[in-house]
């Protein structure tokens, strides 16, 4: 017995042997964590109405936690790793993961599920704080989504969100920068999930899914400059994609485009950004876009920020001549307690049109009032 556990201990200790060493990793972690309290002071809430019987007070939060573990070889080089995970219980849990090669003078690439490269160089409208805001926030209390498209409006969607692919990120070249991305397939957070057509470790995925894109080409350019008392950020970008399964006599190509400026100047940040979808319903007989712009003022002094914004979009539903629009305005405030620390607060309006009424998808217009108070806490 006491030969064979010596022998067991010499074999471990050759295997041991035979494995590469570890590259001595940096690892981090980090995320967030941003709750708020809202209240709708008024909304169109009768029979068959968009917030017919819903509540007029809520409760979010949002949470997500990261880690990362990098590393620079002797040649420069550096490799490293992050994964995003869902705070809160999740049917997709993993938000992104991907791998990265960075060297200086020629930028990074990164492969994994992360957004491509309109969605990640894209700046959103200005906000006064972190929690609210009328392009893309964490939290919006009305419900107008129950009505038609979208609940708020958003001018950094991407085509295929967080499906595996490549992207390579330029370094700067006098304040000009930009990014390219290829994904081959909207497939990725889903994979090993039991989903049909998932990316598993063997074989190729499905080409003919309703609803998803395949062939995603993304590029983004951006220019960002300090001219002495004022600071600029322009840029904008443009993705192509296929429809995998299009509707009878509908085109498989659909393009999303947006642009965006920031000027800063004096405890003023003035900004405005914007998007537009061609073809972006794959169930529909007709191609149908979409479009929504939006800008805003911000003003910060001391620990504090106040802003005022407001955006449109106008989305094609059932066919062309259905054009639904959503308008929001807010008024923010913010005050900093600590780096990566705020308390916010929001007064704003919003409203939706249904252009056709008829439609059995859609409950009508839809106006509401809402206000809401909330905290973020990056770590």
């Amino acid at each position: 017995m006491k030969r064979l556990l010596l022998g067991s201990t010499a074999i471990a200790s050759v295997a041991a042997l035979a494995l590469p060493a570890h590259a001595e990793m940096e690892m981090g972690i980090g995320g967030y964590y941003v709750g708020a309290a809202g209240l709708l002071l008024t909304q169109d809430d009768g029979p068959g109405e968009s917030g017919d019987n819903t509540q007029s007070d809520a409760f979010r939060q949002d949470v997500e936690v990261y880690f990362t573990g990098d590393v620079t070889l002797d040649n420069g080089l550096s490799i490293g790793a992050r994964i995003q995970l869902e705070g809160m219980q999740s049917s997709d849990q993993i938000d992104e993961v991907y791998a990265f090669f960075e060297g200086e003078g020629w930028g990074q690439i990164r492969f994994g599920d992360t957004p491509e490269a309109l969605a990640q160089m894209c700046y959103l409208v200005p906000v006064a704080g972190n929690v609210f805001g009328v392009d893309s926030p964490y939290f919006d209390f009305g419900n107008a989504g129950q009505n038609g498209f979208a609940n708020t409006n958003s001018s950094c969607l991407g085509l295929d969100d967080n499906s595996t692919k490549i992207v390579y990120f330029s370094p700067s070249f006098g304040g000009f920068s930009f990014a390219a991305s290829w994904t081959p397939d909207r497939r990725g957070e889903d994979q090993y999930s039991g989903v049909a057509n998932s990316n598993g470790p063997g074989g190729t995925s499905f080409n003919n899914n309703s609803g998803q894109v395949d062939d995603n080409i993304s590029a983004a350019v951006s220019f960002s400059h300090d001219f002495e008392a004022v600071s600029l950020v322009i840029g904008g970008a443009v993705s192509h994609a296929n429809w995998e399964a299009p509707a009878a006599n509908q085109d498989k190509d659909t393009m999303n485009y947006n642009a965006y400026f920031q000027v800063s100047f004096g405890g003023f940040l003035i900004g405005a950004s914007g998007e537009y979808i061609d073809n972006w319903n794959s169930s529909s007989p007709s191609e149908q876009d979409l479009w929504m712009a939006g800008a805003a003022i911000v003003y910060s002094w001391d620990a504090w920020s106040v802003g005022l914004g407001y955006s449109h979009g106008t989305y094609e539903m059932t066919d062309n001549s259905d054009h639904d629009t959503l308008d929001i305005v807010q008024l923010q405030a913010s005050y900093a307690l600590a780096e990566g620390i705020s308390i916010d607060g929001m007064l704003g309006y919003t409203t939706y049109n249904d252009d056709n009424e008829d439609n059995p998808g859609g409950n009508g217009d839809y106006d509401a009032v809402e206000t809401g108070v909330g905290f973020y806490i990056a770590f």
